[in-house]
Order: structure tokens, then sequence, then C-alpha cells
């Protein structure tokens, strides 16, 4: 069930049997040489919607627009701040709780949205916690990020080992050529740049340098990554297994206290 393409009275009839509704979030960024700019929100919303579709769930709209500044080097890429990002988040959940949704389950495209979105999250339980009004809507707030499910990344790890990295990635990639055949650009691009333990530590969550620092370290887009690797049928499977995992995660948070 999707919001966008629902009338107020079937959200309201939704809601009388259920309180959880699935958000994609994405971002507007370069993907390297060979990969789609839009690839961050391509994949969240892909995923949402089977997870929305096996739960009969209702998934609400992408918010597309991600904390990528590191990325405006590149031509293409749109990125809001954090704390742009944090408000729209903020205001997405406090208008659904307005009207009786409980369960907010993010499925996440991009690394630079986990540490807003849980500062988001945390805000709202503050505000809530602040106030003495104990009768308001109970909040609970799951972020998942799709590369995270564990049989996906058990299924990168085969596919990919080091080559995977951790931006442009194969995986990624392969997913929107299982979505969007025939799109991206098919070139030769030198091996992946092996990312050292430190780096992955130090820039875990995209916590990147300057736009213009990041291009010079990287300037194909790839961070580690060699999305040559890719094809439609690992898409297809990446697909198949993060959907399944997403399925029994929601459902859990469903059931949870």
């Amino acid at each position: 069930m999707d919001l966008l393409h629902s009338t107020w009275k079937e959200v309201e009839a939704y809601l009388a049997r259920s309180k959880g509704i699935i958000v994609p979030l994405g971002s507007v960024e370069q993907h390297g040489p060979s990969g789609l700019i839009g690839t961050d929100a391509i994949c969240a919303e892909a995923i949402a919607k089977g997870v929305a579709d096996g739960a009969d769930a209702l998934i609400g709209p992408a918010i597309i627009f991600g904390v990528c500044p590191f990325n405006l080097a590149f031509p293409g890429t749109i990125s809001t701040r954090a704390t742009t990002f944090m408000a729209l988040i903020e205001d997405c959940v406090r208008s659904l709780a307005r009207n009786g949704f409980e369960r907010f389950y993010f499925v996440n495209g991009h690394g630079g949205n986990v540490g807003p979105v849980q500062a988001a999250c945390q805000d709202l339980h503050a505000e809530r916690s602040f106030e003495r009004d104990a009768h308001r809507t109970h909040m609970r707030f799951r972020l998942r990020s799709w590369w995270d499910y564990p049989t996906v990344r058990d299924l990168r790890a085969e596919l990919y080992g080091g080559s995977e990295g951790m931006h442009a990635t194969p995986s990624e990639i392969a997913l929107t050529q299982a979505l969007h055949p025939g799109r991206g650009w098919k070139q030769q691009m030198s091996s992946a740049q092996r990312l050292p333990e430190h780096f992955l530590r130090v820039h875990a969550g995209d916590n990147h340098d300057s736009a213009e620092e990041h291009r010079a370290r990287f300037p194909d887009g790839r961070v580690g990554s060699d999305p040559s690797l890719a094809r439609p049928e690992h898409g297809r499977r990446l697909l198949e297994a993060a959907v399944a995992d997403g399925l029994d995660e929601y459902r859990a948070f469903l059931a949870e206290p």
C-alpha cells in the first residue's frame, strides 16, 4: 500500500489495523563513473516496497535528498545540510504521528543519513521526555541501511570481498542494474583502491572532508570499490535477500511491546 496512491479514508482504515509505516531514505549524489546519481534512492525504494508488499504495510514517500556535501564537486549531486535533513525527518514523523502512526521503519540507502536520522529520532524522544503529557502518541523508530541486513552482508562478502569498498560499491550498482537494465555507463576502470582499516573506521557513516578535498582524493568518485564487478543477476539476489531480511525485521519490530 502506497501512501501517495491512497486516499485519506484508506489511510484511516489502515491505521485501524496497523500503526506502522515504512519510509525509504536515499541521496542524490554521484556514484562513480558507471553508477546512477539516484542509486541510493532507487535501492532504498525498491527494498522498502518489497518489504511493504510482503508485510501488507504502508510505504511512505521516499525522502530522496540526503546528506552528501562531500560529493558536491561532482556534477549532479544535490545535498542537504544535516540540520535540514533532521528537520525534514522530524516534521514528517510529527505529521504522521499526529494521526496515529507509532512505528517508523526507515530503509536507508545512504551512509551519510545515519547520524542525522539517529539524532532526529533522539530529539523526537526528547520532546516527549520533557513533556509531562503521558497520553501522547508513543513513537518507536528502527533504522536499517539495506547493506547491513545479515544475509545481504554475507552475500556482498561472497560476491565482491575487499572490492566492495565504501562508495559506488558493486552491490549497489548491481541493484540498479537489475532494477533499470541498460542504464549507467559501461567503461573500463582501474582496480579498486583498497582502503586501510583506519580509513574505514575514521570515515564510517560517510564522515568525509570538503567536496574539493574528497574529489581530489577520489577523482572518479569511487571510494575503494570496483563497480565493474557488478552484474544484474547479483542485483536480483541482493534485492531478494534484502527484502527477506527486511520483512523479518519489520514484523519483529511491529511485534515489540
